[in-house]
């Protein structure tokens, strides 16, 4: 049966008051100039239902918030939603009695969030579902919701006579064809699960066909050789490399063998080296000393020497009186002196025990006897410092006698081994370093394989889940006379308005569009809005009717048209067959009565009357928006084409 969805009423709150519109019937024409607001009202239901609707420069200076009152399913739900600002993102729930606020539901879907479109589909009963998109190339599972339900309800004006359910819009395309398939019956959860991995296994296997050749360029341009010829080779190399090691090892063994002989030899002159260290450092400190007593004897001598010439000075000179400088030679006659102070350097004169003979040869005798001694101790210390001299000499000649004896003992057995091991070392580094280079390119090799297991395990996946597929498309298969049989009603109601160059029609099988004379909608373009727009209103009503004839096809049960009579001239052929169509409303209307809904907006009154048919009637003095003056005849057209945006 078709989900039933019933708008009751739209209140319009502005800052100095607010309008309610109530929507009693099964079908409410909503009728006034240009730029009255009947498009505008239309956008209001999308804007309140959560969509993203174009609203015209009046609505968006006055209106604060629109509340809409709707059936969902079995629920009567009260929306209520601000037009600007930051709460325009999400939607308000009521209270249906009391009107007092529920909670608040996001507009913008999120991880654990249910949004404004879930709340609804779910109140509908409408399955909520994702379908297998893609995006720049890579699966990007896209959700169902009712904003794109929506677009098989609302009819705008300025698509009614270019597109079918925004079948021109490329990124709504996947989107309207699945939900068309989940109206009738054609795809299910399954399904669509199933149609989702298939995507998913693309990508894997996309990835894991890129990574295999990446690997096999990488392979093919740094080595030739294939994994059988390098497992060979690996292990020919460590046949070698166990060799080599063993050789190395031999080495060794012999080297420290060898080694253990010389040890003796080594202790000894270990020995010598450090007592010939310890003779020389004794040399060193002796050798010190020793210049040091010769610096001693020199001062002794010194004094002696200054002692004699003093004693000399005195005997020679006291009896002489000074009258001239014996320097300059020039007088001291009138040279003032103190007593006591020597005539020629002022000086104090010096003391009777100074100059005495006995006191001078008493010191005299002292230095001479300390001379004797230094000169004894020096002559001891040159004599241990010879000594020491000739053991470091003789311990030098032990070191090198011992040095050469090692050497000439090991230049025969260690050296060559030495030489042997740093061959061997080097062989066994060599062969390491192959067998990890031809062990990552083994690995490589290791990686394709997997990546190959992976591929063929991946392409099993996706070949049974097409199976899969096609299977469960078979099961869904019987639905598929729906359709036939929908396009037979589309065929004979389009045929009933006897429309100018239109002889056959019907809903493409794959497309799920309608085909007139076997071309596709656009093409009606050339042969004017009027039929183009016919076509499409017979496409909605023929699937409203047909959803509400039918207990297992999802069709929502309201349908909004805006300006059904787009591009009818006003002749007579144009009059009757915008009579046929509102004649096909008051048809539906009367049929099925409270069980489907239709809001026309028109700019003139219906050509008909019905007391299925209800009003809304806007003029200059009383627009839509409540308390707000028109501007004027002089700018109606501009506002009526903002009314008709996106």
């Amino acid at each position: 049966m078709a989900v039933h969805l019933r708008i009751v009423a739209l209140t319009v709150t502005t800052a100095e008051t607010e309008q309610t519109y109530r929507f009693d019937h099964p079908a409410t024409v909503i009728t006034g100039p240009i730029g009255t607001g009947k498009s505008s009202l239309l956008m209001l239901f999308k804007h309140a239902l959560g969509g993203s609707a174009m609203l015209t420069p009046a609505v968006r200076d006055h209106v604060l918030s629109v509340q809409a009152e709707v059936v969902a399913g079995g629920e009567r739900v009260v929306l209520r939603r601000t037009v600007e600002g930051d709460t325009a993102d999400t939607v308000d729930l009521l209270d249906s009695q009391s009107l007092a606020l529920e909670r608040t539901l996001p507009l913008r879907a999120s991880e654990g969030v249910t949004t404004l479109s879930d709340y609804l589909l779910d109140a509908l009963g409408f399955p909520r579902e994702q379908i297998a998109a893609r995006r720049e190339g890579a699966a990007r599972p896209q959700n169902l919701t009712f904003n794109d339900l929506y677009a098989y309800v609302y009819l705008q004006a300025r698509e009614i006579d270019r597109q079918v359910v925004g079948h021109l819009d490329s990124w709504f395309e996947a989107k309207r064809r699945e939900l068309f398939r989940l109206m009738f019956g054609l795809t299910d959860s399954v399904l669509m699960e199933l149609k989702r991995t298939r995507n998913e296994l693309l990508d894997t296997l996309k990835a894991r066909t890129a990574e295999h050749d990446n690997v096999s360029s990488f392979l093919a341009a740094s080595d030739p050789r294939s994994d059988d010829e390098l497992r060979a080779e690996l292990g020919q190399l460590r046949d070698t490399l166990e060799r080599a090691s063993s050789t190395l090892t031999s080495l060794r063994t012999e080297l420290e063998e060898q080694t253990a002989a010389d040890t003796a030899l080594r202790d000894e002159l270990q020995n010598a080296i450090r007592a010939a260290r310890r003779t020389e450092e004794e040399v060193s400190a002796a050798a010190d000393l020793v210049e040091a007593r010769h610096a001693v004897v020199a001062q002794v001598q010194l004094d002696i020497s200054r002692l004699s010439r003093s004693v000399t000075a005195i005997d020679q000179l006291s009896p002489f009186e000074f009258v001239v400088c014996p320097r300059c030679m020039q007088s001291l006659a009138a040279r003032a002196d103190d007593d006591g102070h020597c005539l020629v350097c002022l000086q104090p004169d010096p003391v009777e025990a100074d100059i005495d003979p006995a006191a001078v040869e008493e010191t005299r005798m002292a230095l001479q006897q300390q001379l004797e001694d230094a000169q004894r101790i020096q002559q001891a210390d040159e004599a241990h410092l010879q000594a020491v001299q000739e053991r470091s000499q003789q311990l030098s000649f032990a070191v090198t006698s011992l040095r050469r004896e090692l050497d000439a003992q090991t230049r025969d057995a260690v050296a060559p081994r030495f030489d042997a091991i740093a061959e061997a070392s080097s062989r066994v580094a060599s062969l390491k370093a192959s067998i990890d280079a031809i062990t990552q390119l083994r690995e490589s090799w290791a990686r394709v394989r997997t990546i190959d297991t992976d591929i063929r395990s991946l392409k099993a996946d996706r070949r049974q889940v097409n199976k899969d597929i096609k299977e469960k498309s078979e099961q869904l298969k019987a639905s598929q006379t729906l359709v036939g049989d929908l396009s037979t009603e589309f065929s004979r109601l389009l045929t009933s308005w006897n429309l100018p160059w239109v002889d056959t029609a019907v809903i493409d099988r794959d497309t799920y569009l309608p085909v007139v004379n076997g071309r596709p909608f656009e093409s009606l373009q050339a042969s004017g809005g009027g039929i183009a727009t016919s076509v499409n209103l017979a496409y909605s009503l023929t699937l409203l009717a047909f959803g509400l004839d039918h207990p297992d096809v999802l069709i929502p049960s309201l349908l909004v048209i805006d300006s059904p009579r787009k591009a009818f001239g006003n002749n007579t052929s144009d009059r009757q067959r915008a009579a046929e169509i509102y004649s096909r409303f008051r048809t539906l209307a009367d049929a099925y009565g409270e069980r489907l809904q239709l809001i026309i907006a028109d700019n003139d009154p219906p050509p008909i009357t019905s007391d299925s048919f209800g009003k809304v009637e806007f003029d200059y003095e009383n627009p839509m928006v409540p308390g707000v003056d028109h501007p004027g005849p002089d700018q109606v057209t501009r506002i009526e084409n903002q009314a008709e945006g996106p």
